[in-house]
């Protein structure tokens, strides 16, 4: 049996997921044609969409039966009115150029109560401007996850900012899991062309799985499929952000998140340029073997 192919369903497994033929060949950790691939996985027995449980065959039917249950969830989150709507308004402001779709639903793999994690890219300087914009209108509209609570159905979970200037995963981030994120985020608001920017800034991770490149820039259903079309909103892009009203504005709004982050913070990367809000980071919990050095 081909290791680095079992790796490949193992770690899907972790997930409860059954990956499709694009999904295996995007991870494949070497260099390999699809051709190539297809004759592998037919030599090795495996199949395509149901997942092969090497360890335990007899729970394959009900984790397949589950898997399509949390297809149906995503899709219901993603067509959700409000949820809709919330990302065609706070697209309206220039200080958010990317929204992207993170965590289980970005694979379509939600569960019923699961929440809707989002990855939001600012401008250049406007990275707490963005999150009080992005965080106020979720509140408004009754889609803010509350502090501390399990259950968030539906919810919008804003856990990852990056401001445009420093787009690149901070090294002790490199590992199999974030690589995974990384390439797994569908964005749904792209200005700019900051996602191609923030692949190009992370390029380490075609290192893990040169397939991948070819298959995320070139393959358009892994970032635009039906259900996941918005037009950006752009009533007030002719403003000028930089206007030094703008630049008070982002240290007063600074200033007073952080005095509010830091009453309750855990095991949060907070920098001037990134805000990673994990406080439960699911990475460290899966057993991989580290990348020990990435350039």
């Amino acid at each position: 049996m081909d290791k680095k192919l079992a790796s490949i369903y193992d770690y899907f497994a972790i997930f409860g997921y059954f990956p499709k033929f694009e999904d295996i060949y995007t991870f494949f950790p070497v260099k390999i044609s699809k051709k190539q691939l297809k004759k592998q996985i037919k030599a090795n027995n495996y199949t395509v969409g149901e997942y092969s449980n090497i360890r335990n065959p007899q729970s394959a039917i009900k984790q397949l039966k589950n898997y399509e249950l949390r297809i149906t969830n995503s899709k219901k989150k993603l067509e959700n009115w409000r949820f809709r709507a919330y990302i065609k308004l706070i697209s309206i402001f220039p200080q958010i150029k990317l929204i992207g779709l993170s965590g289980s639903i970005s694979m379509m793999n939600a569960d019923k109560d699961d929440d809707i994690d989002l990855f939001v890219i600012t401008g250049k300087n406007r990275l707490f401007t963005a999150r009080f914009v992005a965080i106020t209108i979720a509140f408004i509209m009754g889609l803010k996850r509350a502090l501390g609570q399990d259950k968030a159905v539906d919810k919008v979970c804003l856990n990852l900012f990056f401001d445009e200037e420093n787009l690149s995963v901070p090294k002790f981030k490199k590992t199999l899991f974030v690589a995974h994120e990384i390439l797994q985020m569908k964005p749904l608001i792209n200005k700019n062309k900051v996602y191609e920017r923030f692949l190009a800034a992370n390029n380490w991770v075609f290192k893990l799985f040169p397939n991948a490149k070819s298959q995320i820039i070139n393959h358009k259903s892994q970032i635009n499929f039906k259900h996941l079309k918005f037009k950006t909103l752009n009533l007030f892009g002719a403003w000028n952000l930089r206007f030094s009203i703008f630049d008070t504005l982002e240290s007063f709004l600074k200033n007073l998140q952080l005095k509010l982050i830091n009453r309750h913070i855990t095991t949060e990367i907070i920098t001037d340029t990134q805000l990673w809000f994990h406080p439960d980071d699911f990475g460290k919990k899966i057993s991989l073997n580290e990348i020990k050095e990435l350039q």
